[in-house]
């Protein structure tokens, strides 16, 4: 092809035909930037092609993980609210004889005196995306600006989880090391440890004690606040995965 322009062009010349040359000329230079333009359109074609497509598996990736992360805060919400549900049992004068007259005695107040939920979900990918300075790689703005407010939520949540901890120690803990017997609730939480039991708690004369009780109320106040953290989280997961479905299926 480049040889029959080549001849083309010498004929001219030789034929002296300068101003049919010259037309030819900017007809040429005109087919080759079409060419050059084309080419870059190709080129820019391909790319965009190739940045969709590593959108396309990093958002199926993050879908899979924000599911993951979901199932389990689900059962951390489960978990909460169960704990709040116990310390109300035991500091209501009424649900507490229920309690002790079944069989979970023991294990509801190791719940109330002892446990707490201190786990969080984690989306790792965006972790990885944001820490790798990738997260342009997802171009949908509002999926970008949810992710924003997601980690702005785990982060509140941990910090309160963390202050709870510490509160906890200082002040909760003061119960089992002070107000009762904690061998029995030890015992369940290892049934295999060989120990005296010693006296059993009057669990009744315990929580009438205004320091214990208002200690129990301190300890349903921070469930209660974690247990609002922890729904506003699961909304924000679930508003994710929405918006994650339907920019996939609009791909």
């Amino acid at each position: 092809m480049i040889k029959f322009f080549r001849k083309i062009r010498q004929k001219m010349l030789t034929e002296n035909k300068f101003s049919k040359y010259l037309i030819y000329a900017v007809g040429e230079i005109i087919l080759v930037v079409m060419g050059i333009l084309i080419a870059l359109q190709i080129n820019n074609w391909n790319e965009t092609r190739q940045i969709k497509k590593v959108e396309k598996e990093t958002l199926y990736v993050l879908l899979e993980d924000l599911n993951s992360a979901k199932n389990y805060s689900e059962q951390y919400i489960e978990n909460e609210q169960s704990y709040l549900d116990i310390i109300e049992k035991i500091l209501h004068n009424d649900s507490i004889k229920t309690v002790l007259n079944n069989n979970n005695t023991i294990e509801y107040f190791n719940k109330a005196f002892w446990d707490f939920e201190i786990k969080i979900p984690v989306i790792n990918t965006y972790s990885d995306l944001k820490n790798a300075g990738k997260i342009a790689i997802i171009q949908n703005d509002s999926i970008r600006d949810r992710l924003s407010i997601l980690e702005a939520n785990v982060y509140n949540l941990d910090k309160l989880i963390q202050d709870r901890m510490n509160v906890h120690q200082i002040r909760i803990d003061e119960i089992c090391a002070e107000y009762v017997n904690f061998l029995p609730l030890l015992k369940f939480k290892i049934p295999d440890y060989n120990i005296s039991l010693g006296p059993k708690n009057d669990y009744i004369e315990i929580m009438a004690q205004p320091k214990i009780r208002n200690l129990m109320g301190i300890k349903s106040v921070l469930t209660n606040e974690a247990l609002g953290y922890r729904k506003d989280l699961h909304n924000e997961i679930e508003s994710i995965i929405q918006l994650i479905k339907i920019e996939l299926n609009e791909s």
